[in-house]
């Protein structure tokens, strides 16, 4: 698990410059969707939101099998990729700016700072020694089965939602309006002040009625974290220890089921 754990923040550290290749070419949205990620499994690659230019789709991504940046277009052919092995997050940025240069898209806002920031990993520059491939697989095994999660979740609700990956807490998670008052989130989370390990999370939000967690029925996988600043059901990936196995869907449900029922029950 600290391989994972570690490779974890090595690629939410080279996720920020697919965020600013976001902010810098993606409308704004108020709840700033416009910088998020998905890990596509199939191509394993963190790959940011469609870009439009001159009637053109164009994508960045950092794909990990090939440990490479990618300028993609509709057709998701490569039109221009580099490296980041040896550089700095600015040497990364300047890279990212070749190729939107080269067909006379500015640049400026790729270098701006973002809005947010994120952990201080001590991480100046990766080499490939560092990036160990055992800790990668494991990271797409693990962002695979959040996604399989994240769709479980909307199948037993039915409803429909995105399932992106956040650049500020890089959780793989959605949010889902239940009723104009009452919401869902749910998803994957990284090691944090809450879980000393990465960990599934189910939590509730309510403008309406109060949420009450004052007698709350034990899970059967994962427990209850009930604090000032979040409260939630976790169920932490040491717990998965199958990887994708049929026993680690069947905790998975029992995960969802439990948490949800609680909510469901206060008829909220």
């Amino acid at each position: 698990m600290q391989l994972y754990i570690q490779t974890d923040q090595q690629i939410h550290w080279l996720s920020q410059v697919i965020a600013r290749i976001n902010r810098a070419y993606v409308p704004a949205k108020s709840d700033d969707s416009h910088t998020n990620l998905y890990f596509d499994p199939v191509a394993g690659r963190l790959a940011g939101r469609w870009i439009n230019k001159d009637e053109q789709n164009l994508m960045f991504s950092l794909n990990l099998k090939t440990k490479q940046f990618e300028w993609q277009d509709n057709y998701l052919e490569v039109l221009h990729s580099f490296g980041f092995f040896e550089k700095t997050m600015l040497q990364i940025e300047q890279d990212s700016a070749i190729y939107p240069e080269s067909i006379g898209m500015k640049t400026e806002k790729i270098f701006h700072e973002l809005h947010f920031t994120i952990p201080d990993y001590h991480i100046e520059s990766l080499s490939s020694n560092d990036f160990s491939g055992d800790g990668v697989r494991d990271w797409m095994n693990y962002r695979q089965l959040a996604n399989q999660a994240c769709l479980y979740f909307l199948g037993f609700l039915q409803r429909d939602a995105e399932i992106r990956i956040w650049p500020h807490h890089f959780d793989t998670g959605i949010y889902l309006q239940l009723t104009e008052k009452f919401g869902f989130g749910f998803g994957l989370a990284m090691k944090d002040t809450l879980v000393n390990r990465p960990y599934l999370y189910l939590a509730a939000y309510s403008s309406g009625k109060q949420i009450q967690f004052n007698h709350l029925t034990d899970l059967g996988k994962g427990y209850w974290i009930i604090g000032e600043n979040w409260k939630g059901a976790v169920l932490p990936t040491d717990v998965l220890n199958e990887r994708t196995s049929c026993k680690n869907t069947e905790v998975i449900f029992q995960f969802i089921r439990e948490g949800c029922q609680m909510y469901i029950d206060q008829n909220l």
